[in-house]
C-alpha cells in the first residue's frame, strides 16, 4: 500500500484552497482588478490550462497546486515579499519538488522520512495563510505520519519490542528474568517514547530553544503545539505563568511584566515557549484538555490571541544589520528594533514600523510613550525576552555597535517595563539566570544586577518545578501512557506490601500509604530515583535540574530497553553505570577522578562488584553486589559533602535495590562484603551510613606542593619539554629558549626559535616582550649586527594562555614528587595508583597546553612597496591541533610561503628585474644567495638547493636567464643558454638573456671557419660552451707554421649509474671528468643519456602517457616503448 504517499497527496488537498484563497487575496491587493491578467502573464507557459475570465471562486478553483507555487515563486519580489521571510518561498520550491516526484512515483511509496519532511513543510507554508483550522489539520496529518495517529504520541501506548543485535552493545548488570514474586516487568507496563527507547534523542531537544521554534525550526516535538503539550506537565509555577498571561492579554487584569528565575534548566524558557504556542492562536482548548484548568482559573472560555515578539540574547547579533525583505525600505539593527520588526509583521501592520525607525537607527532607545504607542497599535501583545544577560554581555564595553550602547540597552528594558504597564492588554515576559553558569563574568554579574534591578518593581510569580512535580515532567516527556494500569497497581502494591512487613529494614515512610501513592504516580521510576536525583544532583549547578534529570533518565531507559531489562521497576541499582552513556551523564557534573572510582569500584566488567557478583553465586543471578553500589554512588553527589551527615543508610540503600520476592539478607551481605573490599567506600563511625568519596586529603598534598613550586622550577621543566622537539627538515635548526641573541648562529639556513616563556606575546598587543625579543635577537648575534635576517623565524608564548600552563606544570611537579616519596608518605596501593593516574593526566595536559600556549608564529619581512627599511611581522596563530610546535610552524610557513621549498624560475627573474640586477647586466649566484638570506623583502628559501633548482630550470629554458663561469676581457666565459645543466657554482654568474644572446649572435659573426678550411688556417675560436664552433678539434700551429699530427683526438666512456643515486654519479663524472675535458681547446663535446628499461609485467599506461608527455616537453626526439 502507498500509505505515505496517500498522506502527502492529501496534504496537498488541505494546503491547495488555503494557498489558493491567499495567493488571489494578495494578487488582488497589489494588481486591484487586473490581478487575473496578471495572473495569466506571470503563467503564460501554463496559460492553456487557464481560463480567460470567469467569476471569483471559478478563477481560484482554476489554479492549482502547482501554479499556486509557481506564483509564489514568480511573483516574489513584486506581491509576496512584503508580507512573508524568504523561508516561505524556500518551503514552496521544495513542495515543488514534493509534487513532481509524486506525480512520477508510480506503484513505489514514499519513505517515511520524506513524507514526514514533505508535510512538515506543508505545516511550516501554511502558517503564512492566515487559517488556523487548516494549519492544525496539516499538523493532524504530519501526527498520523510520524506517530500513527492525528492525537500524536499520546493515543500511542506500545513500541515495537527491539530485536536484540549483535553489533548492539548492551549492559551485562540488568536482570534478565524476573526475581522474588515474578512480577511483570516495567517494560510490557509503561513503555518509553520511540526516541528514547531507541535512542534517537539528543540531548539538545530537553533544552527548549525558543528563537529555534520562533522560526519553525529545532525538534518537532517543541514547534507542534498539539505534541508539544501532551509531553508537558503543567506545573504549579507555568500555571500560575499562564494564568497571569492570559488573563493580561483578554484585558482580565494580570500583571503586565513577569520575571521567571530559577536555576539552569529550570524550566524558564520551557514555560515561555507554552506561552507562546497557546496565544498564537492555531490551537483549541479541545486539543490540549491538560490546559483546561489554566482556563478555567484565568475565566476565559477559549484561548486569546495575541502578536508576539521571541527576544532571545544567544540568538540576536548586535555587530550586524539586518533588511527584513518583509518589511522593505526599513533597517533593523538593535534589540527594540527586532521587536518592533516581530510586532508590525505579526500584526501585519509593517507602516508601524516607523514609530521606532529613527530610534533604531541611532541607536537609541525610543522611549516608553512610543514603545506604549507601538504595544496598543499592534496589540494585544507578547514579548517574550529569554537569555538577557547573555546579550548584555556582548555589547557590554563595546562602542559603535549598530545594536547601540549597552547603556541603552538597559534604558530600553526599563522603557519597556512602563510601556507594558501602561499599556492596554500587553505584557513583557522576561527569563532571568540564577546560576553562575548563566551568568558568566563581570560583566554578566553587572548586567544580570541591573536587569534585576528594573524588573525588581514587580514581584515575580515564578516558582521552580518541585521535586513532587519533577517525576510527573519526566514521566511524561519519557514514557507514552500506561498500557496495563491493573499491572501497575499490581507492582506498586507488592512493593508497599513489602515494606509494611519489613519495616525494620526500610526507612519509616515507605510504610505509609502515601508513599504507595508516590510509587504509583512515579511508576515506572522508583521514587528514590527522583528523591536522589532532586535532593541530590539537582544541587549541582551543572547538573541543570529538571533537564538533567531528563539527560540523566533518558539514556537510563534507553540502554534498559535495549538490554531487555526485567524489573518490576526502574530503581537506583538499576542504573547500568557501565553504560558510557549513562556513565556519561552522571560523571560530567563531577571531578574527573570519577571515572576511575566507578571503574573500578561500582559498575563495568573491569569493577570489583562485577567480579563479586561473578565469584559469589547468590549475588550473581540478582547482580547484588552491582546493585549496591550503584545506589551508593547515587546517594554520593559531592555537593553533601560539607554536610555533617554524610551518604546514604543502609536502609535507604535497600529502598533503592530490594524488589518483592528477594532476600533482604544478600543484599546485607554483599554490602558489607563490598565494604571490606572497595577502597573509596566509607562508612561513618556507626557502620550505619555509606557513601564514595575520592580520598580528598592525597589531592590536597598535592595542592600543597603545588603551591610551593618555584617559577624557576616550572620555567625549568617546560624548557625541558621543549627541548624534546624534533627538528624538522624545513629547519636547519631549532633554537629552545635562548637565553640571548648570541645563542642564535647567523648562518645561512633557516632556523626556528621558540622563545622563553618570559617573552610572550598578547594578541592584537603592539607592544609585547615577545615582539622586543624577537627584534633584538633579528638585529643582533651577541655585540655584533646579524647580517642574514631573512633565516630566521620565531614562535611565543601566548600571554593569556601562560598562566594556565604553569598552573598545571606545577601541578605536575607535585604529582611527581608525591610519587617519589610514595613510600615516606605511606601510600597503599590504591593510592600509589590514584597517584599514576593523576601524574600521567596531569603530563598530558601540560604537554597540551605547552601546544596550546606556543601558539604564536612570528616571521619578519619588509613590504618593498611601502618602507624598504621597516621590518614588520607577520604574526598567525598556530594553536591547536596534536602535532607538535616545530611541525605546525613548517606547515603553517610553507602554506602561508613564508619559505619556499620549490622556487619557479619565473619568480626568481621577477626578482632579479624587480630589485638585484637593474644597474648590472649579470649577478654572482653567491651573491644572490647572499642576498636571499640577508633582505627581509626577498623571498626566504628553505636551503641553497632551492635556489640551485630554480636556476637550473631556468636554464633549460629561452625564457629566463644564462648562466657563465666567469667575465673576462668583456666577454662570459662558458656561457651557457637554454641547455641542461648538472650543476651549479656559487662562483657562477647569472645572466641577463638579451646580454647573453647579445655574445653568442656576435661570436658566430665573427667565426672565421668556411667548410673548405675547417680549421681557419690558424687558431681555433672557442665558442660559449668551450668548444670549436666547426665541432671538430682543429691542428695545433707550431712556432715555424709548419703542421704536425695531433694525437688523443678522441675520447669516449660508457658507465652504468646506481637508479638510487643517479645525481650523485652524473655530478661526480661532470666534476671530475667531463669538465677537464670541457676546458681542452677546440675540443668538441657530445654527452649522450641513453636509457633502458625492461619490465617484465609490462609498463601501467598511466607511467607511458605520463613520460611519453614529459619526454616531449623535454625535447626529446628519440624514445619510444615496444613488446
Amino acid at each position: 500500500m502507498q500509505e505515505n504517499y496517500e498522506l502527502v497527496q492529501k496534504g496537498f488537498r488541505i494546503l491547495h484552497p488555503l494557498m489558493a484563497a491567499y495567493i488571489v487575496k494578495e494578487m488582488n491587493r497589489v494588481y486591484h482588478n487586473g490581478w487575473w491578467r496578471q495572473v495569466l502573464m506571470t503563467l503564460s507557459d501554463q496559460s492553456r490550462d487557464l481560463p480567460d475570465n470567469g467569476d471569483y471562486a471559478e478563477l481560484i478553483d482554476s489554479l492549482d497546486i502547482a501554479n499556486c507555487i509557481r506564483l509564489i515563486d514568480r511573483e516574489w519580489g513584486n506581491v509576496f515579499r512584503t508580507k512573508l521571510s524568504i523561508d516561505y518561498r524556500t518551503w514552496a520550491k521544495e513542495l515543488m519538488g514534493v509534487r513532481n516526484n509524486t506525480a512520477h512515483i508510480g506503484q513505489q511509496d514514499l519513505s517515511n522520512s520524506y513524507a514526514e519532511r514533505a508535510i512538515d513543510t506543508m505545516v511550516l507554508l501554511s502558517e503564512a495563510f492566515e487559517d488556523p483550522e487548516g494549519t492544525e489539520e496539516l499538523r493532524a496529518l504530519y501526527r498520523t505520519a510520524r506517530y500513527g495517529s492525528a492525537d500524536g504520541s499520546t493515543a500511542i501506548t506500545e513500541n515495537a519490542t527491539p530485536a536484540q543485535s549483535k553489533a548492539v552493545k548492551t549492559s551485562d548488570g540488568v536482570l534478565q528474568r524476573a526475581v522474588g514474586q515474578n512480577l511483570p516487568s516495567w517494560r510490557t507496563v509503561m513503555q518509553p517514547h520511540p526516541d528514547v527507547a531507541e535512542g534517537r534523542y539528543r540531548a539538545a531537544e530537553f533544552a527548549a530553544d525558543l528563537a529555534q521554534v520562533s522560526r519553525g525550526e529545532g525538534a518537532y516535538e517543541y514547534r507542534d503545539p498539539v505534541e508539544f503539550f501532551s509531553r508537558t506537565y503543567v506545573t504549579e509555577g507555568m500555571a500560575g505563568l499562564l494564568v497571569e498571561s492570559l488573563q493580561r492579554i483578554a484585558g482580565k487584569g494580570g500583571e503586565p511584566v513577569i520575571q521567571l528565575k530559577t536555576a539552569f534548566g529550570g524550566g524558564k524558557t520551557h514555560s515561555m515557549l507554552a506561552l507562546y504556542h497557546i496565544v498564537r492562536g492555531g490551537i483549541s482548548s479541545e486539543k490540549v484538555p491538560n490546559l483546561k484548568n489554566v482556563l478555567d482559573r484565568a475565566g476565559l472560555d477559549a484561548f486569546p490571541k495575541a502578536n508576539v515578539a521571541v527576544l532571545v540574547g544567544t540568538a540576536l547579533d548586535p555587530t550586524r544589520k539586518k533588511n527584513p525583505s518583509n518589511l522593505p525600505g526599513y533597517t533593523v539593527s538593535t534589540i527594540w528594533g527586532e521587536m518592533a520588526y516581530q510586532l508590525v509583521t505579526s500584526a501585519g501592520k509593517p507602516d508601524l514600523y516607523e514609530i521606532i525607525r529613527d530610534a533604531d537607527r541611532k541607536g537609541v532607545s525610543p522611549g516608553s510613550e512610543n514603545l506604549k504607542t507601538l504595544m496598543n497599535a499592534c496589540g494585544p501583545c507578547l514579548i517574550l525576552m529569554d537569555e538577557l544577560v547573555a546579550y548584555a554581555k556582548k555589547i557590554y564595553g563595546v562602542d559603535g555597535l549598530p545594536a547601540g550602547s549597552y547603556d541603552n540597552f538597559i534604558t530600553f528594558i526599563q522603557e519597556l517595563t512602563e510601556a507594558a504597564r501602561a499599556s492596554e492588554n500587553s505584557i513583557v515576559v522576561a527569563s532571568i539566570p540564577e546560576s553562575d553558569i548563566e551568568i558568566g563574568g563581570e560583566a554578566g554579574k553587572t548586567a544580570l544586577e541591573t536587569i534585576e534591578h528594573t524588573f525588581g518593581r514587580m514581584e515575580s510569580i515564578w516558582k521552580p518545578v518541585a521535586a513532587n512535580e519533577g517525576f510527573e515532567v519526566v514521566r511524561r516527556r519519557l514514557f507514552l501512557d500506561c498500557k496495563n494500569p491493573d499491572a501497575r497497581e499490581e507492582v506498586c502494591t507488592a512493593f508497599s506490601q513489602m515494606y509494611q512487613e519489613n519495616s525494620a529494614d526500610f526507612p519509616l515512610e515507605a510504610k505509609e500509604v502515601s508513599f504507595r501513592d508516590r510509587l504509583v504516580a512515579c511508576y515506572p521510576i522508583h521514587p528514590e530515583v527522583f528523591d536522589r536525583l532532586y535532593e541530590d544532583w539537582a544541587t549541582l549547578e551543572r547538573f541543570q535540574r529538571t533537564r538533567g534529570v531528563l539527560r540523566m533518565m533518558a539514556a537510563v531507559i534507553h540502554e534498559l530497553w535495549m538490554a531487555n531489562d526485567a524489573s518490576a521497576m526502574i530503581m537506583p541499582g538499576s542504573i547500568p553505570l557501565d553504560m558510557p552513556n549513562v556513565r556519561d551523564e552522571l560523571v560530567r557534573h563531577l571531578p574527573d577522578t570519577w571515572n576511575s572510582i566507578i571503574d573500578r569500584e561500582v559498575d563495568g566488567k573491569n569493577s570489583i562488584p562485577y567480579q563479586k557478583d561473578c565469584q559469589i553465586i547468590r549475588y550473581g543471578s540478582k547482580v547484588a553486589a552491582r546493585r549496591v553500589a550503584r545506589t551508593i554512588m547515587l546517594g554520593s553527589a559531592p555537593t553533601v559533602r560539607d554536610q555533617s551527615v554524610r551518604g546514604l543508610e543502609a536502609s535507604r540503600i535497600r529502598l533503592g535495590i530490594v524488589q518483592p520476592g528477594e532476600n533482604i539478607s544478600d543484599f546485607n551481605d554483599a554490602l558489607n562484603t563490598l565494604h571490606g573490599s572497595l577502597s573509596y567506600l566509607y562508612n561513618n563511625t556507626s557502620g550505619n551510613r555509606y557513601w564514595y568519596d575520592t580520598r580528598p586529603t592525597l589531592r590536597k598534598t598535592a595542592e600543597d606542593r603545588a603551591s610551593q613550586v618555584s617559577s624557576a622550577d616550572v620555567d625549568n621543566e617546560i624548557e625541558t619539554r621543549l627541548k624534546k622537539l624534533r627538528k624538522e627538515n624545513l629547519f636547519a635548526g631549532v633554537h629552545i629558549c635562548p637565553a640571548s641573541s648570541l645563542d642564535v648562529p647567523d648562518e645561512q639556513a633557516v632556523r626556528l626559535v621558540v622563545l622563553r616563556t618570559a617573552d610572550t606575546y598578547r594578541r592584537k598587543s603592539e607592544k609585547s616582550k615577545a615582539l622586543e625579543a624577537v627584534s633584538d635577537i633579528l638585529s643582533n648575534r651577541g655585540p655584533s649586527p646579524r647580517i642574514y635576517k631573512n633565516m630566521l623565524a620565531f614562535v611565543a608564548p601566548d600571554y593569556d594562555a601562560l598562566g594556565s600552563l604553569q598552573t598545571e606544570v606545577k601541578r605536575f611537579i607535585a604529582w611527581k614528587s608525591i610519587m617519589s616519596d610514595k613510600d615516606d608518605l605511606n601510600l597503599d596501593g590504591n593510592q600509589i595508583r590514584e597517584t599514576q593516574q593523576n601524574l600521567d593526566r596531569s603530563n598530558q595536559t601540560v604537554e597540551l597546553r605547552i601546544k596550546e600556549t606556543y601558539c604564536w608564529l612570528l616571521v619578519p619581512y619588509i613590504d618593498q612597496f611601502e618602507d624598504m627599511k621597516t621590518i614588520q611581522w607577520e604574526i598567525s596563530n598556530i594553536g591547536g591541533g596534536d602535532e607538535s610546535i616545530v611541525t605546525k610552524s613548517a606547515k603553517k610557513m610553507v602554506q602561508g610561503e613564508q619559505v619556499i621549498t620549490n622556487w619557479a624560475p619565473a619568480l626568481l627573474q621577477m626578482s632579479l628585474d624587480d630589485l638585484l640586477w637593474k644597474d648590472s647586466n649579470y649577478i654572482a649566484v653567491k651573491k644572490l644567495w647572499e642576498y636571499l638570506s640577508t633582505y627581509c623583502y626577498l623571498p626566504r628559501l628553505a636551503n641553497y638547493s632551492v635556489l640551485e633548482d630554480a636556476i637550473a630550470r631556468g636554464l633549460a629554458s629561452d625564457e629566463y636567464f644564462a648562466l657563465a663561469a666567469a667575465y673576462s676581457n668583456s666577454r662570459y666565459v662558458d656561457l651557457k643558454y637554454n641547455q641542461t645543466v648538472f650543476s651549479i657554482n656559487q662562483s657562477d654568474l647569472l645572466v641577463k638573456t638579451n646580454v647573453a644572446l647579445k655574445q653568442i649572435v656576435a661570436e658566430k659573426k665573427e667565426d672565421p671557419v668556411t667548410p673548405d678550411n675547417p680549421s681557419g688556417g690558424g687558431v681555433q675560436m672557442e665558442g660559449p660552451s668551450g668548444a670549436s664552433p666547426s665541432g671538430g678539434t682543429g691542428t695545433q700551429v707550431t712556432p715555424s707554421g709548419g703542421a704536425t699530427k695531433a694525437t688523443n683526438t678522441h675520447f669516449f666512456m660508457s658507465a652504468k649509474l646506481d637508479t638510487t643515486r643517479v645525481n650523485r654519479d652524473v655530478n661526480n663524472y661532470v666534476q671530475e671528468v667531463i669538465q677537464h675535458l670541457m676546458a681542452v681547446d677546440g675540443s668538441d663535446v657530445e654527452l649522450t643519456l641513453e636509457v633502458s628499461v625492461k619490465a617484465p609485467d609490462g609498463i601501467p599506461s598511466n607511467v607511458v602517457r605520463t613520460v611519453s608527455e614529459n619526454c616531449r616537453t623535454l625535447k626529446i626526439t628519440n624514445f619510444g616503448f615496444d613488446e
